[in-house]
C-alpha cells in the first residue's frame, strides 16, 4: 500500500521542493492532499471504496557509496469512504536504505496499512528477507470494510 500511495503522489503531480548544498542530502518533500478509488479496498470489501490521503512524503539521499544512501519518511492520514461511512487508517514511519558489506539493505520501519507494524528487513541485491515485522495487521481490512459496510 506504501508503494501504491507514493506512485500515486508521484503520477498527480505533487509538489516538490528539493534543496541540495554540499556535503549535505539532497531533500525532496511531497505534500500529499489528494482523493483517489482505493483499488485495494474495493477489492477487498467487494464494494466501492474512495480514499483522502493527505501529509507528506520527505525524501533525503545521501551521495555515498557505504552506509545510509538513502531515507523515506511517511505521515499520511488517509480517511477511506463507501455508503456514506468513514475508516480512518495511517501509514507513517521510514523507508531507510543502507549499503553494508552484505549488499543493499531496505528497512521499512513503522505502520503500513492493512499489512503490519514493526521492522522489515529485505536485501535488495537478493530480494532475501532478513528480518520479519512482528505485528501483522492485515485482518484489519475485514475491520475496514465492516466500518464501511452499507
Amino acid at each position: 500500500m506504501r508503494k501504491l500511495l507514493v506512485l500515486v503522489v508521484v503520477a498527480l503531480g505533487a509538489v516538490a521542493v528539493a534543496s541540495a548544498t554540499a556535503g549535505q542530502p539532497e531533500m525532496t518533500r511531497f505534500d500529499i492532499d489528494e482523493t483517489f478509488p482505493d483499488e485495494f479496498l474495493t477489492d477487498a470489501c467487494g464494494f466501492d471504496v474512495t480514499t483522502h490521503a493527505q501529509g507528506h512524503v520527505i525524501t533525503k539521499e545521501f551521495d555515498r557509496t557505504k552506509g545510509t544512501v538513502e531515507v523515506r519518511t511517511l505521515s499520511i492520514a488517509l480517511t477511506a469512504t463507501a455508503n456514506g461511512k468513514t475508516y480512518r487508517f495511517r501509514d507513517v514511519g521510514a523507508d531507510h536504505v543502507m549499503i553494508t558489506k552484505d549488499g543493499a539493505i531496505l528497512s521499512v520501519v513503522g505502520q503500513i496499512p492493512f499489512e503490519f507494524i514493526g521492522v522489515l528487513k529485505i536485501n535488495l541485491d537478493t530480494d532475501e528477507v532478513v528480518h520479519e515485522p512482528q505485528h501483522d495487521i492485515s485482518g484489519r481490512v475485514a475491520d475496514a470494510c465492516a466500518a464501511l459496510a452499507a
